[in-house]
């Protein structure tokens, strides 16, 4: 069974989808939590039932759990994509386990070979320097102010010299 090469850009894509699905998660858990609340969400609304809040409750939780163990998944294969692909090492979960037993009291031990294991804070070979880089948007969005803001100053400079002569 032949894999299927994945492009940088189907995981841009990816990550994406993760995001959006990260903003329905957040929105979930208000839900939820707006539910235990006795005001409606609108002003206008009649204040719901406690059995009705009790199945907004239910259903806005599983919605979120549900949504949450999806968003891992999916990072946990994003990130299995990076070891795969030599960007980051798969050694860096060690990093978790060694903060973990530094916060027990544990002193982890230590030898030459960890040193050289975990790079980069655990990013391996990731720049992320690069990588925003790549991402103009602010830079864009900027200058499309700038071109704005000097089509204004011209347009004023226009209107003083029609009014001067």
């Amino acid at each position: 069974m032949a894999s299927r090469t994945i492009s940088p850009a189907d995981r841009i894509r990816e990550l994406a989808a993760i995001n959006a699905e990260v903003a329905a998660i957040l929105q979930s858990a208000g839900h939820a939590i707006n539910a235990l609340t006795p005001r409606p969400v609108q002003e206008n609304n009649a204040s719901p039932s406690l059995e009705e809040r009790k199945e907004a409750f239910t259903h806005h939780t599983e919605a979120y759990y549900t949504g949450l163990q999806s968003v891992v998944a999916q990072l946990r294969r994003q990130t299995y994509a990076l070891e795969e692909a030599g960007i980051i090492a798969p050694e860096a979960s060690s990093i978790t386990s060694t903060t973990q037993q530094q916060r027990l009291g544990v002193s982890a031990p230590t030898t030459a070979h960890d040193s050289q294991r975990i790079t980069n804070a655990g990013l391996g070979n990731l720049d992320v320097g690069w990588l925003n880089s790549r991402g103009n948007k602010v830079g864009a969005e900027k200058e499309n102010e700038l071109v704005k803001e000097a089509k204004k100053l011209l347009q004023d400079v226009l209107v003083q010299d029609e009014g001067a002569g």
